[in-house]
This record gives C-alpha cells, structure tokens and sequence, in this order.
C-alpha cells in the first residue's frame, strides 16, 4: 500500500507539473496576443491622427463633421485661397476633439475636389493640402446629384455623431433657378456653376433649386445647421423649404460683404456641441458688426423646429389682413433689394417685420413679435453694403427681424420673370398665402 501510494503521489505530482506548464503556456500565449491587439489598436489611433482622410474607427466616440460645399467656378474664385486657410488656422485647436472633422469640397477653376481638415492637420494654406479625392473631370457642383455624392462620401470617410453644412457660393433665396434658355434674370437660387472652369460669373451659369437642396439633406439623414456663406438665403420660403433638412438655418436676408465669414472664428463656432447657432451667429456678427465698418451685416438664424407652428400662426395673419397685405404701401419698408429702383432682376426682399407693421394693429404686432421671437434671432449692424448701389444701405432695427418674405404684388404680374406664379409653388407660399 505504501508503494502504491508513493505512486498516486508521484503521478498527481507529474499531472499537476504538466497541468503547470499547460497554463503557463496558455498565459503567455494569451498576453502575447493581448500586445498586438493592443498595439494593432494604437496604431489605428496613431494612423487617424497622422492621415485624416482614412475613416474612423467605428468604436471611437465622433462629435462633429462640418461639410464646406464650395461652389466656386464663378466671380468669387479669387476668394477661395484666403478662406481655406482661415479654415486651417482655425481647426488648430487643442479643444476640439480628436476627430472632429472639416470636410472642405471644393469646384473653383481647378478640378472639383475634396480636402479632410483635423486639429492635427500641419497644412497652412490650401497649397500645402493633398486632396483625398479628386474628379478626373469638370462637374456641375449645382446639381444636386453631386452635392448627395459629396455628401455620401463625407459620411462614409468622416462618419460623426453630428453635422453641419456651409454652403458657400452666389444665391439670391428662393427665386428658382433658370429655365434652359431664359437668361431674363441672373435666378442663382443657389449656387452658381459657369461649367468654363473658368472665374467668370455667368447669367446661364447652373443653380441648384432650394427644393432639391432640401432633399437631398433630408435623405443624408438632417445637419444640425446650414449655413449660408452666400447673398439673401435667410428667407421665409427658403427656411421653410429646409425645416425638415437642418435644426438652424444662418444667413443673411441681403447682400453679405465679399470677403465673406472669417472662418478663423466661425470653424470654432462650428465645432461647438452647445448653442452652436448663437455662436455661429456672433461670430459673423462681430467680424462685420462693429461701427464704422465698410460693410456692415445684417445676420439671424431660425429656429426650423418652430416653423410649423410659426406658419400656422401666419396663414390666420394671411387671411385676416390679405387685402391690406396686396394693397399696403411698401415704399418705405425696410428692403434689402429694390425691385423698382435698382433693377427688375430680382423682386423686392422685404423684411418679415417691416410688412407685418404695414398691416397689424399695435396689439396684433405684439403678439406677431413675440410668435417670431421662438423663431428667429438676429444680429444686425445700422448698415449693410450694396453692391447694386455701391451704398452703405440703413437698417431700420424697429423694422428688422432679420428675415425677408416676397408680397405677390400686382406689379410684378407683369414681368417675364414669372416671380408671382413662381412663388405660389414654393411650400411657405402654399401652406400660408393660398387660400
């Protein structure tokens, strides 16, 4: 029994060494590969950071993608260099996270293409970027196939838990675009492709109607905001078009100085998570704000959210004050295009406000001021610059809100330029004015 049990113990004891060595081999194994997915992870990171242009890791918590949709194959060419790099120098910032992301697409004189901009990108001016696409062709850049693609691969290359679109380019709101060979008026809705790779700003040049822009938008999945970097976008009808596109719309219900945004300041805006529209919002103000300044700035966001009960509200407005609305005198109300004295190619852009106070009571306008103070935000300066009247213009601020809307007024029923029938399509026109 002895010898028997001295050799149970002695087999224990070999099965247990044996048992030893298998776990020993299994947890070096197992810390071996513990290092490579651990150094595959941190290469992955590192690559982001080095090459912003290659997708994220899906793993990795995004925050926000701002899209900048430059259509620029027209007047404002030679803008486009001074802007990218006020885009670079303002994405060197240690507070962003690490893949917030600026897309920048770009169709000037050049082939249509797309740079990918992080806070670890070294390049300085738009010589030093590299594209991570290029087309091998001109393309329309108003069209709303392209502007879906650019759209498409943004997500796919720069996938974020948000996004925010800058349209940048000629506009004039929501009058639509041209029709084949009606050349009658300089329509850029917005937009303007003279498709000559050229720097030239063409009457038949392409737009894009605010109708498709709203579409395609919708069917990317929605922005937070959109931002117009581009003249009379901030609407009624444009606003209304996209409600369902974008939480807030900033723009101008005028002309907007030609240097444009400074996009030093507006990048950081643009990457906040918080109150993003008010910041966006200043920081256009404060560049053109300021007393004395040679341009001036007349700028809001709106609210989108709010425009359904906001046009509920203005259809009761609509039908109770029609005939005043269709025969009021509106020579002194603050306009930002002077349908009658500076050219017939644009009908007049009325501020919202200064209508309304054509034709409601002290009260009713106290109740209208505060339906479209849910709605709207403004930020305006006393003056604003033409450049159809090379003028420093006034702005009545008891009659600004901010935001334009078209009368259909008799006197443009005669006009070849259709604004009258044009405007009873738009979808504000149909849900308010029509009865």
């Amino acid at each position: 029994m002895h010898i028997s049990f001295m050799k149970e113990i002695s087999n224990q004891r070999k099965n247990s060494l044996r048992q030893m060595g298998v776990d020993r081999w299994f947890n070096i194994v197992a810390a071996m590969l513990l290092c490579v997915v651990a150094t595959c992870s941190f290469s992955a990171c590192e690559k982001d950071k080095e090459a912003p242009d290659v997708p994220s890791d899906p793993s990795y918590a995004p925050s926000r993608t701002v899209l900048v949709y430059m259509v620029a194959e027209n007047s404002l060419n030679g803008q486009v260099s001074s802007d990218i790099s006020e885009m670079l120098n303002g994405m060197r910032d240690s507070t962003f996270y690490p893949n917030d992301r600026l897309v920048i697409y770009l169709d000037d004189i050049g082939l249509p293409r797309i740079y990918v901009v992080e806070r670890y990108t070294k390049a300085r001016t738009l010589s030093d970027l590299t594209p991570s696409k290029t087309w091998s062709e001109d393309v329309n850049s108003s069209s709303p196939q392209q502007l879906a693609e650019v759209l498409e691969y943004t997500k796919s290359m720069c996938g974020a838990s948000s996004y925010g679109l800058v349209m940048w380019s000629h506009a004039s709101g929501w009058i639509p675009s041209s029709y084949g060979e009606d050349r009658l008026a300089p329509r850029r809705t917005f937009g303007l492709d003279n498709g000559r790779n050229s720097s030239s700003s063409s009457l038949d040049g392409n737009q894009m109607a605010i109708e498709d822009l709203a579409r395609v938008v919708e069917d990317f999945g929605g922005v937070d905001f959109i931002f117009f970097d581009a003249c009379f976008m901030q609407s009624v009808e444009v606003a209304y078009t996209l409600r369902n596109a974008a939480k807030y719309i900033i723009a101008s219900p005028a002309e907007i100085p030609g240097p444009g945004a400074n996009y030093q300041t507006m990048v950081k805006a643009m990457m906040k998570m918080d109150d993003y529209a008010d910041k966006i919002l200043t920081a256009y103000y404060d560049q053109y704000g300021s007393e004395g300044d040679n341009y001036g700035i007349v700028i809001s966001s709106v609210k989108t959210t709010a425009l359904s009960h906001f046009a509920a509200y203005m259809k009761t407005v609509v039908a109770n004050h029609r005939e005043d609305l269709l025969n009021a005198n509106y020579e002194n109300v603050q306009d930002y295009f002077r349908y009658d004295v500076w050219a017939s190619v644009y009908p007049d852009f009325y501020d919202m406000k200064g209508v309304m106070k054509q034709v409601l009571s002290d009260e009713e306008m106290v109740q209208w001021e505060e339906e479209a103070a849910k709605v709207v935000n403004l930020k305006t300066s006393y003056t604003w610059y033409s450049a159809f009247n090379r003028l420093l213009n006034g702005i009545d601020k008891e009659q600004c809100c901010g935001v334009s809307m078209f009368v259909p007024l008799d006197k443009y029923a005669g006009s070849s330029n259709r604004f009258d029938e044009e405007y009873l399509d738009t979808e504000w026109a149909q849900d308010v004015w029509v009865e």
